[in-house]
């Protein structure tokens, strides 16, 4: 078995101070993205100037850009553009994704089905989603990683008032994801920099690079005294097997009713743990127990109440640990018997791959056929229609 590991091309975002979405296009710009190929891509927006000069933040040199609109695109035109635009279907897919993502937001906050945004932010807005999509796949990243955002703290001053500075918007949007606060009163992330940067990235900060070719800097549009408003951008090579951090939760029990781990186990993870598992363990006095064991990307006090309501525990231990863990991605494929989703790893020249247990035994309920059986027929099925993959 060949077990090389593999270099992938990635792109690794830093939000030194925050992130916007002309910061994310400038500093691909920076890296070397061609002005003029991202103006023709983005043609289908309409009459625009696509302006990039050298800016100074806190002593630091880097590319700050933006668009000079001289037709208003209204928000209800956003999706419609793109659909009929000649980009290659993915960047389609993850505009429509990004853009309906922050419509979704911005209603919810507002608690309205109309949006009343200024008509020039909005066409702004497409052209950063869009742009920043083109010019990532002009430079034909592997994947694309980013380090925790940065938030600003307190309250800015706006047409409503005061409102937090980690606007209302942006929360949502980043749920999930780690964010650091920083003792500046400014809006650091916007939403549509919080939008593109939680679709297209998986956060870690991490991430080891075996070599990184370029780094691009994009400027933020004020200067924010003693930070460098910009967004750092790495783009390099990293090996297929990528590190982190995780938290591991352990507690030992010798007095619960062994079915209730059923629907704990239910609870755990949908509160977000990584891996639920149990270890037979001896306890004192000689009692037979169990070590239950929960992997997080985080501490979440979720996790911790599920685990003090839920189980006869009197106390819970924490650590954090490194892992290493292989690049991967979910497919889904038609099959005979239905869709089901194909986890896949990448190591070596031969990637690995497993079926979602889950589908299987979705359609085995449904059809009644043996799972043994139905597994077997899928993986032959699969492996037939994607040979380069092994088990």
């Amino acid at each position: 078995m060949d077990t090389i590991p593999q270099l992938m091309k990635v792109l690794y975002f830093d939000p030194i101070l925050g992130v916007s979405g002309d910061m994310i296009l400038a500093s691909l710009i920076d890296l070397g993205v061609a002005e003029k190929y991202l103006a023709q891509k983005l043609r289908f927006a309409g009459d625009f100037d696509l302006v990039v000069k050298n800016v100074n933040r806190s002593g630091v040199s880097a590319k700050m850009c933006t668009f000079e609109i001289r037709m208003k695109i209204n928000e209800n035109r956003f999706i419609p553009l793109v659909t009929r635009s000649r980009l290659p279907q993915h960047i389609k897919k993850t505009a429509i994704t990004i853009i309906r993502r922050i419509f979704a937001v911005e209603r919810k906050v507002h608690h309205t089905r109309h949006l009343h945004l200024h008509e020039l932010a909005d066409a702004d807005t497409l052209l950063d989603i869009v742009g920043a999509l083109v010019a990532i796949d002009f430079l034909k990243v592997e994947h694309v990683y980013t380090r925790s955002i940065k938030a600003g703290r307190g309250f800015i001053q706006t047409r409503e008032g005061s409102m937090p500075a980690f606007n209302f918007a942006t929360a949502h949007l980043l749920r999930g994801f780690p964010v650091e606060f920083m003792p500046v009163n400014a809006e650091l992330v916007t939403p549509t920099g919080a939008a593109i940067l939680s679709t297209i990235a998986e956060p870690t900060d991490d991430l080891i690079f075996m070599s990184y070719d370029r780094v691009g800097m994009g400027a933020g549009s004020r200067t924010i005294k003693g930070y460098p408003n910009v967004l750092r951008t790495f783009l390099g090579r990293t090996t297929d097997t990528i590190g982190d951090e995780c938290l591991a939760i352990e507690t030992n029990i010798d007095d619960m009713n062994p079915q209730d781990y059923e629907i704990l186990f239910e609870r755990l993870y949908q509160a977000g743990a990584l891996e639920v598992f149990l270890t037979p363990v001896i306890m004192k006095n000689s009692r037979p127990g169990v070590l239950l064991n929960i992997l997080c990307e985080r501490y979440d006090q979720r996790i911790m109440d599920i685990l003090l309501s839920d189980t006869t525990t009197l106390g819970i231990r924490l650590r954090f640990t490194k892992r290493i863990k292989l690049s991967r991605r979910l497919l889904k494929m038609s099959t005979p018997y239905g869709p089901i989703h194909i986890k896949i790893a990448d190591h070596g020249r031969a990637p690995r791959f497993s079926l979602e247990y889950r589908d299987i035994k979705s359609i085995a309920q449904k059809t009644g056929a043996s799972i043994i059986k139905l597994r077997e027929d899928l993986l032959r099925y699969v492996t037939s229609r994607l040979p380069g993959l092994k088990r």
